[in-house]
């Protein structure tokens, strides 16, 4: 008898231990960006500051995956910002063709599309305190255009970069609260390209709705990127040293 009632429990056990759980955000974003684009024939010389370029910050969507199923946990994040703005160049940008010098008056923009995949195995497994480590991979594209205005000469580049990701998970609970971060980076040279790639993630949530396979959380955090990318456009040389941030609040929901 004892060994049915357990050769019934066991299954039962295992299958509600190994029930994936699917957390989905959704979030609104105020991200500024801060740092320097280089469009260069000859190579050398140094980038534009995008602040005197005159970009505004952005507010958009992004969001943030998370799908567990034991210990392998699949961490997905995207956001799409575009910066635009009026400014002046602080220094003269020149593509093999067209050349706006410093000191001109420019319609400025900067647009990215951000998406990072990482599957993270526990190191610290539980439910109060969890640490994983994984790998993963990140898709970059990014366009950079400048618009003098006047004259309408107009310097842009444009380039995706698939990248490999090392990463970095954790989180601790406290009550119906919990605090959680990701981190992603890699660097990496191949060809003519030189990538290095960062990537934090950090959010709190609060629980305000629990049912039996249902939750709804509040949450707030903050997102910084950090890319630092040099390639070959053409005639040109593009060396870009950018930090994307800023703070994010939106609405959780899991399963």
């Amino acid at each position: 008898m004892h060994v049915r009632v357990l050769a019934w429990i066991f299954p039962l056990s295992v299958s509600a231990c190994a029930l994936p759980s699917l957390e989905v955000q959704g979030r609104y974003a105020s991200l500024a960006i801060d740092g320097t684009v280089n469009v260069s024939g000859a190579g050398v010389g140094a980038g534009a500051d995008l602040e005197q370029a005159g970009l505004d910050d952005d507010q958009s969507v992004a969001g943030r995956l998370d799908f567990e199923f034991g210990s392998p946990h699949l961490i997905v994040l995207a956001q799409t910002p575009r910066f635009e703005g009026t400014g002046t160049l602080d220094v003269t940008l020149d593509d093999g063709t067209n050349t706006i010098t410093a000191g001109s008056d420019v319609d400025s923009e900067v647009e990215f599309s951000l998406y990072d995949a990482a599957l993270v195995f526990d190191l610290v497994p539980g439910d109060m305190v969890e640490v994983a480590l994984g790998f993963g991979a990140a898709w970059l594209d990014m366009a950079v255009q400048f618009e003098e205005i006047g004259t309408g000469t107009t310097i842009a580049s444009a380039e995706e970069f698939p990248l490999p990701l090392l990463a970095l998970a954790a989180s601790v609970q406290l009550g119906p609260v919990q605090v959680g971060a990701f981190l992603g980076g890699m660097q990496y040279e191949l060809d003519d390209d030189e990538v290095s790639y960062l990537d934090l993630d950090a959010f709190a949530r609060w629980k305000f709705l629990g049912l039996t396979r249902l939750r709804g959380s509040l949450v707030g955090g903050y997102r910084m990127t950090d890319i630092d990318v040099e390639y070959d456009d053409g005639s040109s040389v593009i060396d870009n040293d950018l930090t994307i941030a800023g703070p994010f609040f939106g609405l959780e929901l899991a399963l």
